[in-house]
């Protein structure tokens, strides 16, 4: 059983409202029509939802309050009025993703992408799960081989993560062409670990490399952005970072910055469970490369 789910009635006094505009991002996905309208409401104006009966966000979302309240259990929230506590715990931290506009200026767009990017990144902390990613560092600081994939933007992310583990000293590829993905996925086995990087959590090749893994008898990590997707249910262990809803194409973009500060956060943890070890391990490394380049 993975750990992709948001939990169906989260404590309140762990869930503030960013945590719960996190779980609305990470839910996107999975979301009918309807409901998503009523997301999208909510994650333009999350202070919005704080003084508004049902009806009236319904009425903003061209929807009913029974699909409001539908949509808040299907995020992970007992019903409307404990989605709106949530939502009015943390009022003051609420911030709302940054627009991008093709009008912008040069210095309206740098300006722009930082904020974006500065939210991408915070956002991790309040959508992935802490039990998912302890589960993740004994997954990888146990693993006999690690191998992780991606596609298109989280391609590179994938190969990150292995040069990393590489270099710290944990066994690691990440075979870029697709049928050197899936044999490597069915050589894997127990002790093994697959790590797959997917935005939507649903692009088919790397879905079904994952499956071959787990078949193979490998442990799962999926990284992505949004939960109960084919990616994170068949996953061991779901790191769900939650979608940026950007509104500008670079929703994506977004969210491979959050990956890599995830995978930066794997890789300190991992390190912090025998800091002396990883110490001589990296000093060795680096006294190598410095004979090499003088």
């Amino acid at each position: 059983m993975n750990t992709s789910s948001p939990d169906p009635s989260p404590d309140l006094g762990t869930a503030p409202g960013a945590r719960a505009v996190a779980l609305i991002r990470a839910a996107l996905g999975t979301l009918v029509a309807s409901e998503r309208r009523v997301a999208e409401v909510v994650l333009a104006d999350p202070r919005a939802v704080i003084g508004s009966t049902a009806s009236q966000l319904g009425s903003r979302a061209d929807t009913s309050a029974t699909t409001v309240i539908r949509f808040a259990r299907n995020v992970g929230f007992g019903g409307y009025q404990e989605l709106a506590i949530a939502l009015a715990v943390a009022e003051p931290s609420l911030d709302t993703v940054p627009a991008l506009s093709p009008t912008d200026s040069p210095a309206e767009t740098l300006r722009g992408v930082a904020a974006l990017a500065q939210h991408a990144v915070g956002s991790i902390a309040d959508s992935v799960d802490p039990e998912a990613f302890a589960g993740a560092i004994r997954a990888l600081s146990g693993a006999r081989h690690t191998i992780a994939v991606g596609a298109a933007l989280t391609g590179p992310v994938a190969e990150d993560l292995a040069f990393r583990l590489t270099h710290l000293g944990h066994p690691a590829d990440a075979p870029t062409d697709a049928q050197i993905q899936w044999i490597r996925a069915q050589q894997l086995g127990p002790g093994d670990v697959c790590v797959a990087i997917l935005h939507g959590g649903t692009y088919p090749h790397v879905v079904e490399v994952a499956r071959e893994a787990k078949a193979a008898g490998a442990s799962v990590i999926a990284i992505t952005s949004f939960a109960r997707t084919p990616l994170a249910e068949l996953a061991d262990i779901a790191l769900v970072v939650g979608g940026t809803t950007a509104r500008s194409g670079m929703d994506a973009w977004g969210s491979r910055l959050a990956y890599l500060a995830t995978i930066d956060a794997l890789l300190i943890a991992l390190t912090n469970t025998d800091p002396a070890g990883y110490r001589a391990r990296l000093e060795l490394i680096g006294d190598r490369i410095e004979r090499d380049l003088l």
